[in-house]
């Protein structure tokens, strides 16, 4: 029975992330690469990690430390959140693609949420992780201050709230 890629593209495993997982094709995309990097995770493949991380990066990165990290995740849905091709934020000019992504998991038995401003470069012909950042939720910011119904009307006519544009609200 076909198996979905655990990326959450809706394709099969087979035809989406498996070949990149297993090594026998390589991503073209930094999406592709961040969908299998993912996939890899869901399916505690740690040797995809390792070889899907740019050479030069590579330092403190181990299959040991890896799977220690994994250990107790169960890995429940990726979404990507925007791909950025060829921006220019290396020191010396390099060009970097970025994927800005929310990893959905379970750790203990709660939910948690991880997310991150991946960069991705070339080498070689082909594109690798480099590095990520964290990316912090937003919070909701009212457009306007909250009035209370009790409080004077913000349009200036010296009656509450409630009995002024509250009322026109309510109807």
């Amino acid at each position: 029975m076909p198996q979905p890629c655990p990326c959450g593209s809706g394709k099969e495993l087979e035809t989406c992330c498996g070949p990149a997982v297993e090594g026998t094709v390589w991503p073209e995309t930094a999406e592709a690469l961040m969908r299998s990097r993912y996939a890899a995770y869901a399916m505690q493949r740690y040797d995809w990690l390792l070889e899907s991380t740019h050479p030069d990066y590579r330092e403190g990165i181990s299959l040991e430390r890896l799977a220690e990290q994994g250990k107790d995740v169960h890995w429940l849905r990726l979404e990507i959140v925007d791909c950025q091709n060829d921006k220019p934020l290396g020191k010396n000019g390099e060009y970097y693609d970025v994927v800005d992504f929310c990893a959905y998991y379970e750790l203990d038995g709660i939910p948690r949420q991880l997310g991150e401003r991946s960069f991705f470069a070339r080498k070689d012909d082909r594109i690798y992780y480099v590095d990520g950042v964290p990316l912090q939720r937003q919070a909701y910011r009212r457009p306007a201050p909250k009035v209370g119904r009790n409080d004077a009307c913000p349009c200036g006519s010296g009656k509450k709230y409630k009995k002024c544009c509250g009322a026109l609200e309510r109807a």
